[in-house]
């Protein structure tokens, strides 16, 4: 672990600003696709056509050849013009943080990513948890890993209930769907008790696999949770209520151009590694390596940069049960141990 440079820094925070306008005008307004002119029964319609990634057109009607019509057809041609722009300088600073020492995510997994963005999945209040998270939150930190561990796993986590407060919930998502239509392989992965609903879907072409997770309904079910306006179940996870109860910063995927995501609280996503190490059961002890060595780069690059105080904070919300859990990884962590060995062992107030 060690801090990126100023350079790098500077050019997050350009990338951030300029992600927030390509993330309006792209993502938000829906601008991808030309106008096209069809002629039928004597008239003209204008239609708005996108090209799938399985290379299907799709049309959306926008009238009968008129004034107004014209004139809707030239703002969204002025709109896609600006998002050319947009996305040309985007992909240009891109370029530039990722040369200056930026971490950035694979190809095929930030295409996966990118398409489901674009389908408006991460605008049903998802957040992004995992390895993938942890290299967002680098970024964000301003900080670069030793230790960025490949995996072919996305994983995204959202709160019950959530869905009801957001904006728009009515207009649901069929994750599956949205997948299959970027690659086909995509399948639902079946429970092994096969009355339970999928919670992940997996490429049969790239094995690359969506994860879903969420808050427990109650503290004795493991059962999973169906969200409608997803199409998919996730799976409750213990501690995920703390996890998601800190203060999410917006952070950033990044690969060929960067757009937003929601992310946890990096001292949570730290502390909640080091209890989820203790919790896992029949995964082998590479997962829980894994977990421990990320949890022990992010707690030393927070203490390193002055944000020891939000680890304490992410401690004291923990009840004790978590600090016992957290106890039994402190151990086995290396950078941050002295520190988090005096944390845990201070006498309570």
């Amino acid at each position: 672990m060690f801090s990126q440079s100023p350079v790098s820094q500077t050019l997050y925070t350009q990338l951030q600003e300029e992600a927030a306008v390509f993330n309006a005008i792209i993502f938000e307004q829906g601008i991808a696709g030309s106008p096209y002119l069809n002629h039928a029964n004597g008239y003209a319609y204008w239609y708005w056509q996108v090209s799938g990634p399985d290379g299907k057109l799709k049309r959306l009607s926008l009238g009968r050849d008129t004034p107004e019509t014209q004139a809707l057809v030239d703002r969204l041609k002025t709109r896609k013009a600006e998002a050319s722009e947009a996305i040309s300088a985007l992909r240009a600073t891109t370029r530039a943080f990722i040369a200056s020492g930026g971490m950035s995510m694979e190809s095929a997994h930030f295409r996966v990513m990118e398409h489901l963005a674009q389908a408006g999945l991460f605008r049903k209040g998802l957040v992004l948890v995992g390895s993938h998270a942890f290299t967002a939150l680098g970024n964000l930190l301003g900080l670069r890993w030793g230790s960025q561990l490949k995996t072919s796993d996305m994983d995204f986590a959202r709160a019950i209930g959530i869905s009801l407060a957001l904006p728009g919930n009515a207009e649901a998502i069929d994750v599956l769907a949205t997948a299959q239509e970027f690659d086909p392989t995509f399948f639902a992965v079946p429970q092994l008790d096969h009355r339970q609903p999928s919670t992940a879907i997996i490429s049969r072409k790239t094995r690359i696999k969506l994860d879903f997770l969420t808050t427990h309904a109650a503290a004795e079910t493991n059962t999973p949770h169906y969200f409608a306006d997803l199409g998919i179940a996730a799976t409750p996870l213990r501690y995920m209520d703390y996890l998601l109860g800190g203060f999410n910063r917006r952070g950033l995927v990044i690969g060929t151009y960067a757009f937003p995501i929601n992310l946890p609280d990096p001292a949570r996503f730290a502390i909640h590694k080091l209890i989820i190490a203790q919790l896992r059961r029949g995964e082998g002890d590479a997962k829980r390596q894994k977990d421990i060595r990320q949890a022990d780069e992010l707690l030393a690059g927070m203490i390193e940069i002055g944000l020891a105080n939000e680890i304490e904070e992410a401690i004291k919300a923990l009840p004790a049960a978590g600090i016992k859990l957290i106890q039994r990884s402190a151990a086995q962590v290396q950078l941050s141990r002295d520190w988090l060995h005096t944390q845990l062992n201070r006498p309570a107030p």
